[in-house]
């Protein structure tokens, strides 16, 4: 008897060398009731024709396209418009990502155990190396509150991206239009803080999806912008005050707050010494910022360049110290 039925979702834009194995993978799974639904943004190399080539081969396997180029939120938002009425879970799976064979069946599984789980999610690896680990491994089920605060404090980041998670298909109808925020950075993560308010989460220990780290992409751009850092806070100043205790949100906006500001005021002192800033870099914060109604503060960006110099300073007495033991040890 066929299992829960499945829409899985691909948006492209021009990924030709990698659409191929992302394809297969999907059709090469062990749960077998699913539709695949393959929205190409206008790609301009042969993504689309590759898609409609395998489209022509299996009828589960469906390529749509925006009626215009339009910016990655929202053409996530308009494939996720396409699934079936059918369908009772939903799988993203980003173009130049794939799953291993056992994934949907894994996590159908999962998600069936309670039916208030509106996200499931599992370890993936990104390139070589393993991710999502720190969720307690001897229980698969949650309340959603538990994995807020495990990302909120840091001690686990179970969301992964798109690729890794697979939602309930009734949380993005209810949604619709806009499933993910379309001015939100990370809108994976902050999608996952508003299901999980009023549900509950699931867990597969298993890695069950690889994520390709691409160089020029819109993550690795964020990379080089202190993204890290100013992820924390902005999880936790929109997001804190609902999944911890007054004290708790305190302690942590304080925590993630001195963090951002010192990673501002390196990025500032660096832009002093070599007389320009860094293309990109300061726009890149106020943007993010002020989708959350914040402006960089002055004052703190004032303490988060002394605290950036004090580190500075220490790190390089750290390195002469280091250099004069080695030379000591030579004689």
């Amino acid at each position: 008897m066929p299992g829960p039925f499945v829409s899985v979702v691909t948006p492209v834009y021009n990924d030709e060398p990698y659409i191929e194995e992302c394809i297969k993978s999907v059709l090469a799974q062990s749960h077998q009731d699913f539709e695949y639904i393959i929205c190409n943004n206008h790609s301009k190399d042969r993504s689309g024709e590759i898609a409609a080539d395998y489209a022509a081969r299996d009828p589960r396997i469906r390529v749509v396209s925006p009626p215009e180029f339009v910016p990655q939120a929202k053409n996530f938002n308009f494939a996720l418009r396409q699934i079936d009425s059918r369908a009772k879970y939903c799988k993203m799976l980003l173009s130049d990502d794939w799953m291993y064979p056992q994934c949907l069946q894994q996590m159908v599984e999962v998600a069936e155990s309670n039916p208030r789980i509106v996200l499931v999610s599992a370890y993936r690896l990104i390139g070589d190396r393993p991710d999502c680990f720190g969720v307690p491994v001897e229980r698969s089920s949650f309340p959603g509150k538990e994995p807020c605060r495990w990302q909120l404090f840091g001690t686990a980041f179970p969301f992964g991206s798109q690729s890794t998670v697979m939602y309930n298909a009734e949380s993005i109808r209810k949604r619709a239009p806009k499933f993910f925020p379309e001015d939100r950075f990370f809108m994976d993560v902050d999608i996952a803080f508003r299901l999980l308010a009023d549900g509950d989460f699931g867990f597969v220990h298993q890695v069950l999806t690889y994520s390709r780290y691409q160089a020029d992409t819109v993550t690795d751009t964020a990379s080089h912008f202190n993204s890290w850092p100013l992820l924390h806070y902005l999880m936790v100043e929109q997001y804190g005050r609902d999944f911890l205790t007054p004290d708790e949100f305190r302690i942590r906006h304080d925590e993630v707050t001195s963090e951002m500001y010192r990673g501002l005021g390196e990025q500032w002192l660096k832009d002093k010494v070599r007389r320009e800033k860094k293309k990109g870099f300061w726009e890149f914060q106020r943007k993010h910022l002020g989708d959350i109604g914040v402006e960089i503060r002055p004052d703190l960006l004032s303490k988060g360049i002394l605290s950036a110099g004090l580190n500075l300073m220490g790190s390089l007495s750290s390195l002469r110290g280091k250099i004069r033991n080695e030379m000591t040890k030579a004689t």
